[in-house]
C-alpha cells in the first residue's frame, strides 16, 4: 500500500531539471530494460515493465508509471495550487505526483476512448511540440483516427465550413504548380500541416491533447470533451479529463501512446465482433405478412 513512499530513498538528495528530461544526473529511479518486440507485432516500440494479462494483453501498474518518471513534477515555487490535489507532497523542493491518481485518470480516459471507438466515433489527437510531432502522427495512423501534429488552426471547430475549405485548399496543388509541375517547399509544408485531418468530414467526438496547446475554448463551444496531459506548473485549461503526469517524460508519452492506440483498436474490434452476432442471418429473418 505504501510502496510509493520508497521513491524518496531512490531519488537521492536533489532532483535537478536535467533529471526531468531523462538525464542521468544524481541518483535516478532504476527501471527494467525494455522487452524486445514480438515477431509480427507493430513497429511501434512497446513500453517496458507491463504485466501481461491472461488474454495476452498488458496491464499498467503504478510501478510502470514510476519507471517512466511520470511522478516527477516541477519545483514547488512554480507548482500551481489547482494541481495540489494530484500530489503526494514535495521532495527536495520538487512536486511528486501520486501514481495512483495518474493510474486512475488513465483508466477513466481509456474507458471513454474505448466507448467512443465502439460507437463508431472519431478522435482527434493534437500536439504542437516538435518532439511530439512524430508520436502524434504514429498514434493517428496506427489507430485510424485523426491527428494534428503541426499547429492548431483557430476556427477549426468553431467555423467548420470555412476551416474545411482552408484545409482542402492547403492540401490541393495550386494552379501554378499544376501547370508548371513545380511544387514549392512552402506548399509541401502547408499540406503536411493538415494531412491528419484531410478526411475529417465532421467534428471529432473527443480530442486528445498531448501538450499545453491553447484550443481557444473551441471544444467547449462545440460540446467536445478534451483529454489532456496536465503537469504541475499550470491549471488544466480546456481539459475535461486531465491526466496528471510529467509532461517532459518521453517514456511516459510512449507508454501513453501505446495505451491510446490499444484502447481505440479494442473498441473497434469489439464493435466488429458483436456486429457479427447482431446482424440477422437468413434463417432468422422475419417472415413476410402474406406467408404467416
Amino acid at each position: 500500500m505504501f510502496r510509493h513512499l520508497r521513491v524518496g530513498h531512490r531519488l537521492g538528495a536533489g532532483l535537478s531539471r536535467a533529471a526531468r528530461r531523462g538525464a542521468s544526473s544524481g541518483a535516478e529511479l532504476q527501471s527494467r530494460p525494455p522487452r524486445p518486440p514480438a515477431a509480427g507485432s507493430s513497429s511501434y516500440p512497446q513500453p517496458p515493465g507491463f504485466r501481461r494479462d491472461s488474454d495476452g494483453g498488458r496491464t499498467l501498474t503504478t510501478r510502470d508509471l514510476m519507471a517512466t518518471r511520470a511522478f516527477l513534477g516541477y519545483e514547488q515555487r512554480v507548482t500551481h495550487p489547482a494541481n495540489y490535489r494530484y500530489l503526494l507532497g514535495f521532495l527536495s523542493g520538487h512536486a511528486i505526483i501520486d501514481p495512483e491518481k495518474t493510474l486512475l485518470s488513465l483508466r477513466r480516459v481509456l474507458s471513454l476512448l474505448k466507448k467512443i471507438s465502439f460507437s463508431g466515433g472519431k478522435v482527434l489527437v493534437v500536439s504542437t511540440q516538435p518532439k511530439l510531432a512524430r508520436l502524434t502522427r504514429v498514434i493517428g495512423e496506427q489507430s485510424g483516427h485523426f491527428y494534428l501534429a503541426r499547429k492548431w488552426t483557430p476556427g477549426l471547430l468553431s467555423n467548420w465550413e470555412l476551416s474545411r475549405r482552408q484545409v482542402r485548399k492547403a492540401i490541393e496543388l495550386s494552379p501554378i504548380a499544376q501547370r508548371t509541375g513545380r511544387v514549392r517547399q512552402s506548399d509541401v509544408q502547408r499540406a503536411l500541416n493538415f494531412k491528419g485531418i484531410e478526411h475529417m468530414a465532421r467534428p471529432p467526438d473527443a480530442i486528445v491533447l498531448l501538450d499545453s496547446t491553447s484550443l481557444h475554448g473551441e471544444p467547449a463551444a462545440a460540446n467536445i470533451p478534451v483529454i489532456g496531459v496536465v503537469d504541475t506548473d499550470g491549471p488544466a485549461r480546456d481539459v475535461d479529463y486531465p491526466i496528471p503526469a510529467n509532461a517532459n517524460s518521453v517514456r511516459f508519452y510512449h507508454t501513453l501512446a501505446n495505451l491510446l492506440v490499444r484502447a481505440l483498436k479494442e473498441g473497434e474490434a469489439l464493435r466488429a465482433t458483436l456486429g457479427e452476432y447482431t446482424s440477422p442471418a437468413e434463417g432468422d429473418l422475419p417472415a413476410a405478412a402474406g406467408h404467416r
